[in-house]
């Protein structure tokens, strides 16, 4: 895999919104289990993102419902072909803003964002509590949407045998590349952190520096690697993998590059 800037760290990941052939994406296979699975109870998922202003956006409208989201520029992808064992959930945009979805069974729930997502970086975090379904979804350290949605275990169900693709978690693309209906996300994404807790109860402060481990933390992807297809965990038990491939115009998707939120 190729860099725009050399080999560097720190860095993020440049994504060109392909959405096809199984590449210009980032993969953590969740199957057998590691801690990046989260959904058996509560979770954060939280990231940074800066859109390329100059690709084309789904425009909407946003749909409330569970998969809703999955209509949007696909930013992640934790879908399950049919009906899931357990849950499933995703992230995308829809009309420059956010749409989340999470569902159990027949019960599943969207959120449309209200805030615009600006051109330049931007701190998402989605959180939920497992006990009371509550989610919420924060953009920029404000709370952008909430729902509640199915309590009890979204995570995914080991051993279900389905679609090759189910037991995956998708950065930067719909996961089963089901057409234009389906777009990917064209942007960079960044520091992405997925924890066993809501850490986040009320608008707040987004950090001005890289996350680090904790206790709560299930896996972390700093994005820093630089070169090659590994992308690591810091945990060092979740890792992930770059699907590099051409694009039309027969250059290299996705790329390694220098941009992060907290130096460019």
């Amino acid at each position: 895999m190729t860099t725009d800037a050399g080999t560097m760290a720190p860095g993020s990941v440049r994504f060109y919104g392909l959405g096809k052939n199984g590449i210009d994406r980032a993969d953590v296979a969740i199957d057998p289990q590691v801690p990046a699975d989260v959904g058996s109870g509560s979770f954060t998922i939280e990231l940074w993102i800066r859109r390329d202003p100059l690709a084309a956006l789904v425009q909407g409208p946003c749909s409330t419902a569970g998969a809703g989201w999955i209509a949007g520029n696909v930013i992640l992808d934790r879908d399950v072909r049919g009906a899931p064992m357990h849950g499933e959930f995703g992230l995308s945009l829809v009309g420059g803003k956010l749409a989340f979805g999470i569902a159990r069974g027949a019960q599943s729930v969207g959120i449309c964002g209200t805030a615009t997502v600006a051109s330049g970086w931007n701190h998402v975090v989605i959180t939920r509590d497992g006990s009371s379904g509550s989610i919420v979804l924060y953009l920029r350290g404000e709370v952008d949407g909430m729902a509640t949605g199915p309590v009890g275990d979204v995570s995914f169900a080991d051993g279900t045998q389905g679609d090759a693709k189910d037991p995956f978690l998708v950065i930067g693309a719909e996961k089963f590349d089901l057409g234009g209906q389906h777009p990917a996300f064209s942007g960079w994404v960044d520091e992405l952190r997925l924890s066993t807790t809501v850490r986040y109860t009320a608008a707040f402060t987004s950090p001005i520096v890289p996350f680090t481990l904790d206790a709560d933390t299930a896996a972390l992807y700093h994005f820093d690697d630089g070169d090659g297809t590994v992308v690591s965990d810091a945990s060092g038990m979740s890792p992930g993998q770059i699907r590099i491939g051409l694009d039309d115009n027969g250059s290299t998707v996705p790329t390694w590059a220098s941009a992060t939120p907290f130096i460019n």
